[in-house]
């Protein structure tokens, strides 16, 4: 039996390159308890027969969820709602700045198609999605290096169009708040929404 009352769990997702990480950082330095899950922790090995290959490249398609072993990534985050804490503890001490919700841990699960995986979906109270437009988020692409690296033609061939499906996916939920990339204030935008939760300085 999990203890899933006990947590607040919070989804970021959304486009490449689109804030999803600096925006889990600053809040694992903020709120206390905090545990993370990072997706990008769950690819499958380059060789797995899992990945498929994009249309016309010598390059597996990595921005899709087959190529993640997603069934792990929520068995550890079911562990983690059960005590057996397999997620990256993130806050040790506290500091005067922090927040908490009394008698609650908090559980940050990110990743750029966390939310399309319906287990995961479900189990968030927050649901953050970042987005952007194509020309900023190919502007940002290039200047990141990635394992194995990008290839020519990878960025329109997969990246981008598998994005969409997945965005067009999101939009259909309303729970889901859309974010900005380009935007500063997503980090406002959530510790809003928690302290409507009842979130207070420790």
């Amino acid at each position: 039996m999990t203890h899933r009352n006990e947590w607040i769990i919070i989804g970021i997702s959304g486009v490449t390159c689109g804030g999803k990480t600096t925006l889990a950082n600053k809040l694992t330095e903020i709120l206390t308890p905090v545990y993370v899950f990072h997706q990008d922790k769950y690819f499958y090995p380059d060789d797995s027969p899992k990945h498929i290959p994009c249309d016309g490249l010598a390059h597996n398609n990595y921005d899709v969820l087959s190529a993640l072993d997603m069934h792990s990534m929520h068995e550890d985050i079911m562990a983690t709602l059960k005590g057996d804490l397999k997620a990256h503890q993130s806050s040790i001490g506290r500091r005067p700045e922090q927040m908490e919700i009394k008698g609650k841990k908090f559980l940050i699960v990110e990743g750029f198609t966390v939310l399309n995986f319906k287990p995961i979906m479900e189990l968030c109270d927050f649901r953050y999605y970042f987005i952007l437009e194509y020309g900023e988020c190919l502007s940002r692409r290039v200047y990141r290096l990635y394992d194995p690296p990008d290839i020519d033609g990878y960025f329109d061939t997969c990246v981008w169009p598998e994005h969409l499906r997945y965005r067009a996916e999101i939009e259909k939920d309303s729970r889901v708040v859309l974010l900005d990339g380009t935007r500063p204030d997503a980090f406002d935008v959530v510790l809003n929404d928690l302290r409507n939760a009842g979130a207070t300085h420790v």
